[in-house]
């Protein structure tokens, strides 16, 4: 089985790290993104891929579409949301 936990990257001001697991043709994982220090997000794939570069490709592009929708939200005012 291979457990691959070297993939960081910074996008945006955030760093994301991506952690692809599986054997086979079926290879899952997870992105952990944080924020000025503060772990904000962690993304996981709905279903595996056949290899881990396409699981690795596919955490990394939903990793950017996230932090750019958050990036295009106003953050002004007082929210009812708590730091993680």
């Amino acid at each position: 089985m291979l457990t691959d936990r070297g993939a960081e990257f910074d996008y945006r001001e955030w760093v994301v790290r991506v952690e692809v697991t599986g054997a086979g043709e079926a290879f899952s994982g997870r992105a952990d993104l944080r924020r000025k220090g503060q772990h904000k997000c962690r993304l996981v794939l709905s279903t595996s891929r056949l290899d881990a570069g396409a699981a690795r490709l596919a955490l990394s592009t939903k990793a950017r579409d996230f932090i750019d929708d958050w990036m295009s939200r106003n953050e002004t005012g007082q929210s009812q949301f708590s730091d993680l």
